[in-house]
């Protein structure tokens, strides 16, 4: 009879302890979610949308940076470039998606500075996004 009730325990307790781990993992995954941003150089890329749905994609100078040039955004099925033109903190280029992507789809923003002749001078920035549940 001792020995049912030691199992008894035993088994409540490896029960309970999987149930919390378990409770643990999914207070701590991160949510599945298209919304995020980030910049690299003068170049900042923000997605809209949940979960693999991508709603829009927008492009931003860093802050604080201005430049002549053009933006051009990519990925699996998405291509945009912006007007050249002077950009500056409050300047944006935004694309509508409207649709969902593959999990880890990859999307990214360059930024490109041109000189006075409207020639491309040089890649001044560039910020992806990996799209993930």
């Amino acid at each position: 009879m001792k020995r049912i009730a030691v199992r008894t325990r035993w088994a409540l307790r490896a029960v309970a302890a999987a149930v919390g781990a378990v409770a643990l993992f999914t207070a701590t995954a991160p949510p599945a979610s298209a919304n995020w941003g980030g910049c690299g150089g003068q170049a900042c890329l923000e997605v809209e949308g949940s979960g693999l749905y991508v709603a829009r994609l927008t492009v931003t100078p860093a802050p604080g940076s201005h430049f002549y040039g053009h933006f051009r955004l990519y990925g699996p099925g998405i291509k945009g470039q912006s007007a050249v033109m002077n950009w500056h903190t409050g300047s944006r280029y935004s694309v509508g998606v409207g649709h969902g992507v593959n999990n880890h789809t990859k999307i990214c923003a360059e930024g490109w500075e041109h000189d006075a002749s409207g020639a491309v001078k040089r890649a001044i920035g560039r910020a992806c996004v990996d799209v993930h549940m």
